[in-house]
């Protein structure tokens, strides 16, 4: 699955109060204020616009609203307050924000499951909403634990404290917490955007067979059973045989047991048909057009769920199972098999498939060897 490059910093919506906390520190607290507003403003409309509405930074609006409440405080004639505690008044505005906003978020997921909004764009809100909590959650904390230090020196007496350690607390070390929490996110999300471009994402099913999400697949296997994944198997006949590989270990299913040698998940967003061609094409271009439908089912054990789509690919020589799978496996014949079918020898897959193929593309195989003779 190709990873949207959208996905932003939400952190990045503290900047305007970052930004009105380190004027305070030169300029006048209204100034400072004055410029933190034309900022948030700024880019709110920028997002607005220039996205048109693709990019969220939900964590922008809980900052708009800081600002809002704060100028409150114009009103109520504390400038002495104002002048000296600016940025403490911020960071207490604030982490009520953010508390008042943590409640919402079972609301948030529960009205995006029930919206109107096209699958992948929901699954694009989920990622920025479960993001944006988790980063209003950790500067709700940080900033916590920043004002309860803060209480904490204000008790202490005279003798333990100073003005220069005053100062860093009240002044610098609230920015400090806003650019760790910028920086700690974009550090995440570069890790995060590197594992997500190697994983595989699958589609999930419905009962009806309908794709109704996407998971990955490490996150699917470690639930067991409990998604509902398609999935791809290619019979391989050559001269009325098949043709059978043992499965690597690490399989999640029947691992080192015997079973085809083109076999797939069908990833997210890609169709059934194009990844059967796309399982066959890649080993030997153009072989694909031989490939037929055959039958599909629903494989279900204690691990997985799978809706399984089977096509027969038949070869004519040895020399095109070569270019095919190489010397990896070997061709059984069907007395082979059902000697050894039930022995454990096989995959679960193909013990279920097997009376179908033997009563079907085997048989048809067969009939035309003999009527070619």
């Amino acid at each position: 699955m190709k990873i949207r490059k959208r996905f932003e910093n939400q952190a990045v919506g503290l900047l305007p109060l970052l930004l009105f906390m380190v004027m305070d520190n030169y300029l006048s607290y209204k100034l400072s204020f004055a410029i933190g507003v034309v900022v948030c403003l700024l880019c709110l409309g920028l997002y607005q616009f220039l996205s048109k509405g693709k990019v969220y930074h939900f964590l922008l609006l809980q900052s708009a609203l800081t600002l809002a409440l704060y100028s409150i405080f114009f009103c109520l004639r504390l400038e002495p307050v104002l002048f000296i505690y600016s940025p403490l008044i911020t960071e207490v505005l604030l982490v009520v924000v953010l508390a008042f906003c943590s409640f919402t978020r079972r609301f948030a997921f529960s009205r995006l499951r029930t919206s109107n909004l096209p699958l992948y764009e929901r699954t694009l809100m989920r990622s920025v909403l479960s993001e944006f909590y988790f980063v209003a959650q950790l500067t709700q904390s940080l900033y916590t634990l920043h004002l309860f230090i803060i209480l904490f020196y204000s008790l202490l007496p005279d003798y333990m404290t100073d003005l220069r350690t005053e100062y860093f607390l009240n002044r610098v070390m609230g920015i400090l917490i806003g650019l760790f929490v910028i920086v700690y996110e974009q550090l995440r999300l570069t890790f995060m955007q590197g594992r997500l471009r190697k994983e595989m994402w699958l589609p999930v099913l419905g009962d009806n067979g309908k794709v109704v999400g996407c998971i990955a697949r490490s996150v699917s296997r470690s639930l067991r059973k409990k998604y509902y994944h398609p999935v791809v198997r290619i019979v391989v006949v050559c001269q009325g045989m098949l043709y059978l590989v043992k499965r690597p270990d690490n399989e999640f299913v029947s691992p080192a047991l015997l079973d085809y040698p083109l076999r797939s998940y069908v990833l997210f967003r890609k169709s059934i048909d194009n990844t059967a061609k796309g399982l066959v094409n890649e080993k030997s271009p153009g072989a694909a057009r031989d490939l037929r439908f055959l039958i599909r089912y629903t494989f279900e054990n204690d691990q997985v769920k799978h809706l399984v789509s089977l096509y027969a690919l038949c070869l004519h020589s040895e020399e095109q199972l070569k270019r095919l799978v190489g010397h990896k496996g070997k061709l059984w014949t069907i007395k082979q098999v059902e000697e050894n079918k039930g022995s454990g020898l096989f995959s679960e897959y193909f013990e279920k498939e097997f009376p179908y193929l033997r009563s079907t593309v085997l048989l048809a195989e067969s009939c035309t060897r003999r009527h070619d003779k």
